[in-house]
């Protein structure tokens, strides 16, 4: 017995059962958008949750009065920054999965990084945020440290001052506060 267009239904059985473990495999390999995004202001520890990760950053980019692009063309070729002193900037995001996957969050505050080897300072992740992160996003020059333990205490590693698809197996899922200079 043939299908309506001509194929016999075991070539028309195969081609579907391929097509659909090629789009598996696809869907698998791509960063996902599950879970909640979160942004917070650094300095007040106010946390506000998202569906997807472009309506967090687009709230954080109101907050804050400037995109991400503005913000990192507000930069020199010597990563310094242009900005105006004290204006708000986007600090980093962290998240859950390796390959920026899963859920997200991300800091926002004063733009009091220097990009340097000292802390500016720290920010402890709510509880639900605690031990959960693979993967970070510094902006606005930030250099970011994860610690094991609150207040920037613990073990440490860092700085992280390039996208990092994986922090490591020190630190991955062990990230209880977050350092910044």
């Amino acid at each position: 017995m043939t299908s309506p267009h001509g194929r016999p239904r075991a070539v028309a059985l195969a081609v579907a059962i391929a097509t659909a473990a090629v789009a598996t495999t696809a869907a698998a390999s791509a960063p996902s958008d599950d879970g909640r995004h979160c942004i917070s202001d650094v300095g007040t520890g106010q946390e506000q949750c998202f569906a997807t990760f472009d309506e967090a950053i687009t709230a954080a980019e109101e907050r804050t009065g400037r995109t991400l692009e503005e913000q990192e063309r507000a930069l020199d070729r010597n990563r310094v920054s242009l900005l105006a002193a004290g204006s708000d900037v986007i600090i980093g995001t962290y998240f859950e999965h390796e390959n920026y996957g899963g859920a997200s969050f991300t800091l926002y505050g004063d733009n009091t990084c220097q990009g340097g080897d000292d802390t500016e300072f720290w920010f402890t992740f709510p509880a639900d945020w605690q031990n959960m992160i693979s993967s970070a996003q510094p902006w606005a020059r930030c250099a970011l440290w994860l610690h094991s333990g609150p207040d920037g205490t613990g073990d440490r590693d860092g700085p992280y001052r390039e996208n990092t698809n994986y922090v490591g197996d020190y630190m991955n899922d062990r990230t209880v506060s977050t350092t910044l200079g």
